[in-house]
């Protein structure tokens, strides 16, 4: 680790003032902590050209990957959102032009929320510099490395979701 490493400075800390605590869940969780903010800051800065924050972008690809067609119920499922989040998420972009409301043919009470011709394109545009900027924060690990980390994250949110 570099000696500029605030997390393993932490854990130094703890040791010399408290040798009896294990800090070891504090400095992987500081690490998550730290990892997440820089990646948020990261996104946000990436989808800022296009006009788009981070929630606005995952409605567009949840509709772009999920078939562009869904219930305003599945949306809010999908996202893991409640109804009321998604509706103003829903708003926002319908009001830009981006995704519409259509009658639901099963269901005459009912919507769908559809991506239209621009917010696709756009969701295509975002995607392609989204997916390149992931790529670049993730540049310092080999393959098998992100593959290793993927999974032990993927563990430790099971474990956390029970």
């Amino acid at each position: 680790m570099p000696d500029s490493d605030p997390v393993e400075l932490m854990v130094r800390q703890w040791a010399a003032r408290r040798p009896d605590v294990d800090a070891a869940p504090m400095a992987l969780f500081g690490r998550l902590s730290r990892a997440d903010a820089r990646v948020n800051a990261m996104i946000a800065a990436t989808l800022r050209p296009h006009g788009l924050n981070r929630g606005e972008f995952d409605v567009l690809a949840t509709l772009y990957r999920g078939g562009e067609d869904l219930s305003p119920g599945e949306l809010a499922a999908s996202l893991l959102l409640s109804p009321g989040a998604t509706t103003n998420r829903v708003d926002r972009l319908e009001a830009a032009g981006l995704l519409c409301r259509a009658p639901d043919p099963s269901d005459g009470r009912g919507v769908r929320v559809r991506l239209t011709g621009g917010g696709k394109a756009l969701l295509e545009r975002a995607l392609a510099d989204h997916v390149a900027g992931l790529e670049r924060l993730t540049a310092g690990l080999a393959d098998t490395e992100r593959e290793h980390l993927s999974a032990l994250l993927a563990k430790l949110l099971a474990r956390l979701e029970e």
